[in-house]
């Protein structure tokens, strides 16, 4: 009795390895397509005084997010030059530039394209420029003094109060934004279930047939 169960459950080692190995090899793969390498951090110069970037930036004004929609896959492996996140602003505030109540900016994707990660639903003070994109007025980027206004004291005990922003919208919204994707690790979870899954099925087949 013992050694017949002994026997089955050899069989049914013998069976099962090579599918514990090969859904480790499966996995691993995976994860190195999924996982190219670190993405180069964005290099910044130190940002000046309140002032000085008053002088220097296009528009500077305040607001709180309302809207975030990006062109990219933020879960993708590589974005293009033409990728960008739209983030819309509904504006408190104004120190500079052309600025509306309402307000789509765009800001590049984060990492190494310096692009600032914005949380919908939290105050900012924005320092943007021109956008580089056609199709967009003022852009955001993280080497910039762009930040939580409550994280902003000096530059709003500096700039002082500021004026009310301009009736109607500015900026564009995206057409067809970015639908959601399962993400990598997800996609490896499945895989992995899926093989076990045959594999199991295979090995139990094999056994019972010896």
């Amino acid at each position: 009795m013992r050694a017949a169960r002994a026997r089955r459950q050899k069989r049914w080692l013998e069976a099962v390895s090579p599918v514990l190995l090969s859904s480790a090899l499966i996995v691993g793969v995976l994860w190195t397509l999924g996982n190219p390498g670190p993405v180069q951090a964005c290099k910044c110069a130190q940002p000046g005084s309140p002032s000085e970037e008053l002088e220097k930036f296009s528009a500077v004004f305040a607001g709180r997010v309302v809207l975030i929609q990006h062109s990219y896959d933020p879960e993708g492996v590589s974005v293009s030059s033409e990728d960008r996140t739209t983030v819309g602003i509904e504006v408190s505030a104004v120190w500079k530039g052309i600025v509306h109540e309402d307000m789509y900016i765009t800001t590049p994707p984060t990492g190494g394209s310096c692009g600032f990660d914005f949380i919908e639903g939290e105050d900012y003070i924005i320092y943007a420029y021109d956008s580089p994109y056609a199709d967009s007025g003022y852009t955001v980027g993280i080497c910039s003094r762009t930040a939580l206004t409550g994280e902003a004291q000096e530059d709003l005990g500096i700039l002082g109060e500021g004026h009310a922003p301009q009736l109607g919208t500015s900026g564009t919204l995206l057409e067809q934004p970015q639908q959601p994707t399962l993400s990598r690790a997800w996609i490896i979870i499945l895989t992995f279930t899926v093989v076990v899954a045959v594999g199991g099925i295979m090995a139990f087949a094999a056994v019972r047939r010896r």
